[in-house]
């Protein structure tokens, strides 16, 4: 058996700090706990989207510039993210997907 292979791998932090980046946090909690996945399942589907983004950018552009804006719009989307997947994970849910101002979730 390959190192890879191996439970040992699942549980190495340095495979979990990449993994985090493209497996979901439960799904990661049962490869590191050696769980065994099921085949199907059932849950819900959280899309969210903040409303106002486009024009929000394009004033932060015309306001600050469009370095400066994107910095500042930055700042504010890691605030609202920040919150958001705190609740997300204390509820058990799992990031899916980023896209543009948009956030894709599993519970």
């Amino acid at each position: 058996m390959s190192y890879a292979q191996s439970p040992a791998f699942y549980q190495d932090n340095d495979y979990m700090d990449i993994a985090s980046a493209y497996i979901p946090m439960d799904r990661r909690q049962a490869i590191a706990y050696g769980d065994v996945l099921p085949q199907r399942t059932q849950g819900a589907t959280l899309f969210a989207d903040i409303s106002g983004f486009t024009p929000l950018t394009e004033a932060l552009a015309r306001e600050l510039g469009p370095k400066r804006g994107a910095e500042e719009l930055t700042v504010h989307l890691n605030r609202v993210y920040d919150a958001l997947i705190t609740e997300l994970h204390k509820l058990g849910g799992s990031v899916i997907s980023f896209s543009g101002d948009a956030i894709t979730c599993w519970f």
